[in-house]
Protein backbone atom coordinates (compact mmCIF):
# COMPACT_ATOMS: atom_id res chain seq x y z
CA UNK A 1 0.00 0.00 0.00
CA UNK A 2 1.70 3.69 -1.04
CA UNK A 3 -0.48 6.74 -0.43
CA UNK A 4 0.74 10.84 -1.00
CA UNK A 5 -0.37 13.93 -1.16
CA UNK A 6 0.52 16.77 -4.02
CA UNK A 7 -0.32 20.34 -3.42
CA UNK A 8 -2.06 22.39 -6.32
CA UNK A 9 -3.02 25.74 -6.82
CA UNK A 10 -6.10 27.24 -9.06
CA UNK A 11 -8.34 23.65 -7.99
CA UNK A 12 -11.56 25.60 -8.99
CA UNK A 13 -14.21 23.20 -6.51
CA UNK A 14 -14.45 19.74 -5.20
CA UNK A 15 -15.25 18.26 -7.93
CA UNK A 16 -11.46 19.46 -9.53
CA UNK A 17 -9.83 17.89 -6.62
CA UNK A 18 -10.96 14.50 -6.35
CA UNK A 19 -10.88 14.35 -10.37
CA UNK A 20 -6.76 15.96 -9.67
CA UNK A 21 -6.36 13.75 -6.94
CA UNK A 22 -7.61 10.67 -9.07
CA UNK A 23 -5.44 11.49 -11.71
CA UNK A 24 -2.38 11.83 -8.91
CA UNK A 25 -3.05 8.58 -7.35
CA UNK A 26 -2.92 6.62 -11.22
CA UNK A 27 0.46 8.39 -11.69
CA UNK A 28 2.29 7.43 -8.45
CA UNK A 29 0.22 3.77 -9.05
CA UNK A 30 2.12 3.53 -12.35
CA UNK A 31 5.05 4.91 -11.42
CA UNK A 32 5.62 2.54 -8.48
CA UNK A 33 4.60 -0.44 -10.66
CA UNK A 34 1.27 -1.65 -9.76
CA UNK A 35 0.06 -3.60 -12.51
CA UNK A 36 -3.55 -4.01 -11.19
CA UNK A 37 -5.32 -0.97 -9.44
CA UNK A 38 -8.53 -0.23 -7.90
CA UNK A 39 -9.81 3.52 -7.14
CA UNK A 40 -12.36 4.20 -4.61
CA UNK A 41 -13.70 7.63 -4.76
CA UNK A 42 -16.70 8.72 -2.51
CA UNK A 43 -17.47 11.54 -5.42
CA UNK A 44 -20.10 9.83 -6.94
CA UNK A 45 -20.23 12.01 -9.75
CA UNK A 46 -16.39 11.94 -10.77
CA UNK A 47 -16.74 8.07 -10.45
CA UNK A 48 -19.64 8.23 -12.95
CA UNK A 49 -17.81 11.05 -15.36
CA UNK A 50 -14.90 8.32 -15.39
CA UNK A 51 -16.86 5.74 -16.21
CA UNK A 52 -19.03 6.84 -18.87
CA UNK A 53 -18.45 7.51 -21.99
CA UNK A 54 -19.26 11.40 -23.01
CA UNK A 55 -18.31 14.59 -21.29
CA UNK A 56 -19.89 17.10 -19.88
CA UNK A 57 -18.39 19.84 -17.76
CA UNK A 58 -15.95 21.37 -19.86
CA UNK A 59 -12.92 22.23 -17.13
CA UNK A 60 -13.47 18.86 -15.73
CA UNK A 61 -13.37 16.97 -19.23
CA UNK A 62 -9.28 17.28 -19.77
CA UNK A 63 -8.72 15.63 -16.33
CA UNK A 64 -11.51 13.11 -17.24
CA UNK A 65 -9.82 12.25 -20.26
CA UNK A 66 -6.16 11.56 -18.70
CA UNK A 67 -7.47 9.33 -16.01
CA UNK A 68 -9.03 7.29 -19.01
CA UNK A 69 -6.10 7.26 -20.89
CA UNK A 70 -4.19 5.69 -17.59
CA UNK A 71 -5.92 2.75 -17.95
CA UNK A 72 -3.59 1.48 -20.84
CA UNK A 73 -0.66 1.47 -18.21
CA UNK A 74 -2.32 -1.12 -16.55
CA UNK A 75 -3.30 -4.94 -16.58
CA UNK A 76 -7.01 -4.35 -14.76
CA UNK A 77 -8.24 -0.64 -13.60
CA UNK A 78 -11.67 -0.17 -11.61
CA UNK A 79 -13.37 2.74 -10.34
CA UNK A 80 -15.83 2.28 -7.39
CA UNK A 81 -17.85 4.89 -5.69
CA UNK A 82 -17.70 4.74 -1.88
CA UNK A 83 -19.35 6.43 0.69
CA UNK A 84 -17.68 9.10 2.62
CA UNK A 85 -17.25 6.86 5.75
CA UNK A 86 -15.80 4.20 3.68
CA UNK A 87 -12.85 6.76 3.02
CA UNK A 88 -12.00 8.09 6.20
CA UNK A 89 -8.20 7.41 5.54
CA UNK A 90 -7.72 9.34 2.00
CA UNK A 91 -10.06 12.07 4.41
CA UNK A 92 -7.00 11.81 6.71
CA UNK A 93 -4.43 11.85 4.82
CA UNK A 94 -5.77 14.81 2.65
CA UNK A 95 -5.85 16.41 5.79
CA UNK A 96 -2.28 15.60 7.12
CA UNK A 97 -1.10 16.67 3.56
CA UNK A 98 -2.64 20.32 4.19
CA UNK A 99 -0.77 20.28 7.43
CA UNK A 100 2.75 20.24 5.67
CA UNK A 101 4.69 22.95 3.03
CA UNK A 102 5.75 19.90 0.41
CA UNK A 103 4.70 17.08 -1.87
CA UNK A 104 4.96 14.07 0.82
CA UNK A 105 4.61 10.42 -0.26
CA UNK A 106 4.50 7.49 1.99
CA UNK A 107 5.62 3.82 0.49
CA UNK A 108 6.12 1.56 3.41
CA UNK A 109 5.64 3.33 6.74
CA UNK A 110 2.42 5.10 7.36
CA UNK A 111 1.17 7.82 10.39
CA UNK A 112 0.12 5.31 13.18
CA UNK A 113 -3.70 6.75 12.71
CA UNK A 114 -3.76 5.84 8.96
CA UNK A 115 -2.87 1.96 10.23
CA UNK A 116 -5.26 2.37 12.97
CA UNK A 117 -7.64 3.57 10.64
CA UNK A 118 -7.19 0.43 8.18
CA UNK A 119 -7.30 -2.06 10.89
CA UNK A 120 -10.53 -0.64 12.01
CA UNK A 121 -12.20 -1.19 8.76
CA UNK A 122 -10.79 -4.90 8.10
CA UNK A 123 -12.74 -5.77 11.23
Amino acid sequence: MRSGVTHHGNISDAFMAEAVACFQGLLFAKETGFTIVEVEGDSRTIIEKINQKGFGRADLDSVILDIKSMGRFFHKISFKHVRREANRVAHFIAREGNNRSEDTFWMEEFPSAVRDMVTEEET
